[in-house]
């Protein structure tokens, strides 16, 4: 998937599948986001993506976008 396309979700609520059939429903994060600058695994690394539940903890492992096969958004 092109960076381009998952960032169209960041700040939204997606279902994403994994390539190895995991799938994570949350809220789309970036690592490097202000937010989250008081935990070093989410806030140094670059150009990697993870989602959160609905008061902002990580529930995901952090992935990058060539590891995503299917994004879409929940309601």
């Amino acid at each position: 998937m092109k960076r381009s396309e998952l960032e169209k979700y960041l700040g939204k609520k997606v279902k994403i599948q994994i390539f190895d059939n995991t799938i994570c429903s949350g809220v789309l994060h970036k690592t490097g986001e202000e937010m989250f600058k008081n935990n070093p695994s989410l806030y140094l690394s670059h150009n990697y993506y993870f989602v959160t539940d609905e008061h902002g903890r990580c529930i995901s492992c952090s992935f990058r976008t060539s590891h995503v096969t299917k994004i879409h958004e929940e309601w």
